[in-house]
């Protein structure tokens, strides 16, 4: 009978099978582990700089005057004899009213020249120098301001001038028409300067007074037909006026102990000191400065910019990543003893332990670290010893048990090569950095290296 033949495997088949199955494991393996390796944070360092913390000095302020409108009782075309500012008694004339309005034909036709004094200019100058300290670029409309303001300014002091001639006029011109002169009931300041904001008091004052949307302002002075009721102007009886300052909460916690503060108005560089008490109406933080003088400097103001003279704080920046929070024990300092080498220089806790054999009580030392201390306590990490551990005083001869936690702000400082926690105190922080407290006790200094993010590293991890 013929031998029947089994044919064999290929041994070349088995091996490649097997070959492949680990190279493609070995692939996955590389695969999962790039994959892991891009999605886990990655440890980058931060050296942390020193600079000035730049606290914001400057506030809008709104004015506060002891302003009362003047009416008219009848219609007409206003004459005016006073210029803004001007210091009028009682009695004197202010302003006339001609309901005919030939009066002003009379004097807008008399050829009358005159010569600007120092006054006047200085009055021009002003308005230039405001505009060139406020202006800022790309507000074209401010330019604008300026053209309306200029444009006040000298018409003012035209129509002063020519108000001046205004007796000499009617004597020659013989005139005898409907004219009604009007004089101050009480002395004090004229201000032709009216807005929405008139009779504005502390009381009234909220969020919305500081909202320019709705904000209108007129000049008073101007010959145009006055309607019966119109404000012709305003006497203001009293210099006292105040600035009620909207505050950030930073500037409100830095200027809420103080009774005096330095500040400049940015309008025209005035330094000034005054009385200041902070307050918060209507959900905001307000500040009123009371001042007895300058007045007359912002009769056509409502609102002003002041720098506040606040002190400039040095910090170091870090960002707001670096910063996380740990809990430590804490002990009363007077538990706090040295030991644990031959110096004995090294900071510790005398540990109370019991003998299995006798029970007779004894202490160890235990040496830990101080990550902070305040007047009562010191901060020790919470793994150099057992929660619940009593320790001995020898200032005292009393035990503690350790169980008080606290809580402290930090980074992680890599300058060894290995993270360790480092306290910190925010001054000030913004979106993406903070401002920290430079030269505190067991905190960071310039140039020190620390883990830019926290959640990226542990504590002891060694990182080169």
């Amino acid at each position: 009978m013929a031998e029947k033949r089994v044919p064999k495997r290929s041994s070349a088949v088995s091996y490649l099978n097997f070959g492949t199955i680990v190279i493609a494991l070995f692939v996955l393996y590389l695969v999962i582990n790039i994959v892991i390796f891009l999605k886990r944070p990655h440890l980058s360092i931060y050296e942390v700089q020193l600079l000035p913390m730049a606290s914001d000095t400057k506030a809008e302020a709104v004015i506060i005057r002891n302003e009362t409108s003047v009416k008219t009782g009848i219609a007409g075309f206003v004459n005016y004899y006073m210029r803004s500012g001007t210091r009028v008694s009682k009695g004197e004339t202010v302003y006339s009213i001609d309901e005919s309005r030939q009066i002003y034909n009379l004097i807008s036709g008399n050829d009358y020249k005159y010569t600007l004094s120092d006054d006047d200019i200085e009055q021009i100058k002003s308005c230039i120098s405001s505009f060139n300290n406020s202006y800022t670029k790309g507000d074209f409309s401010q330019v604008y301001s300026l053209k309306d303001e200029l444009t006040t300014t000298v018409n003012s002091i035209s129509d002063t001038y020519l108000m001046e001639h205004l007796n000499q006029i009617l004597i020659d011109k013989s005139y005898q028409g409907s004219l009604t002169v009007h004089k101050a009931e009480a002395p004090g300041l004229v201000s032709y300067f009216s807005d929405s904001l008139d009779g504005l008091t502390y009381e009234k004052v909220s969020k919305d007074t500081f909202d320019k949307s709705d904000y209108k302002s007129v000049n008073l002075f101007d010959s145009n037909l006055k309607e019966q009721g119109s404000t012709i102007y305003k006497l203001l009886t009293d210099e006292s006026w105040m600035l009620v300052l909207k505050l950030t909460e930073e500037q409100f916690l830095k200027l809420k102990d103080k009774a005096e503060i330095s500040f400049t108005i940015e309008e025209d560089g005035l330094h000034l000191t005054a009385p200041i008490s902070c307050d918060v109406k209507d959900g905001e933080y307000v500040a009123c400065i009371s001042l007895r003088q300058y007045m007359v400097r912002y009769l056509n103001r409502r609102f002003l910019t002041v720098s506040l003279d606040m002190e400039k704080t040095i910090g170091l920046k870090i960002p707001n990543t670096a910063i996380f929070e740990k809990q430590f024990f804490m002990i009363p300092k007077e538990y706090l003893t040295s030991g644990g080498d031959q110096t004995g220089n090294k900071s510790g806790v005398s540990i109370l332990k019991h003998d299995e054999n006798t029970g007779v009580k004894y202490y160890t030392f235990q040496q830990v670290e101080i990550y902070y201390e305040d007047d009562t306590y010191v901060y020790i990490d919470m793994k150099a010893i057992t929660h619940g551990t009593y320790i001995y005083s020898e200032q005292t001869q009393e035990s503690f048990q350790v169980s008080l936690v606290g809580k402290l702000k930090g980074v992680y400082c890599v300058n060894k090569g290995f993270a360790q926690f480092r306290r910190v105190n925010v001054l000030q922080e913004g979106k993406e950095f903070s401002v920290v407290e430079n030269g505190l006790s067991y905190s960071i200094a310039e140039h020190d290296h620390i883990a830019k993010d926290a959640s990226t590293i542990e504590e002891s991890q060694t990182i080169y």
